[in-house]
């Protein structure tokens, strides 16, 4: 694969998730771990399903609870 090719992420870690939605790490672990966001672990990394962010993002703006 080149180095140049545009690839659609399937994952973010929780600093790129908490800079994505506008928020802090914290809150992204908080997230995590009361099941707002489902997340999964690749050996030491906490990462995010792009799909699971974006869900997070439409219940909010369709006027679901405002976490």
């Amino acid at each position: 694969m080149k180095k140049n090719q545009n690839v659609d992420r399937l994952s973010y870690s929780v600093s790129e998730a908490a800079t994505a939605i506008g928020v802090s790490s914290r809150t992204i672990h908080d997230f995590c771990k009361d099941g707002t966001i489902k997340s999964f672990r690749m050996g030491q990394r906490r990462l995010i399903p792009a799909d699971e962010l974006r869900a997070f993002i439409e219940k909010r703006t369709r006027g679901g609870d405002a976490a």
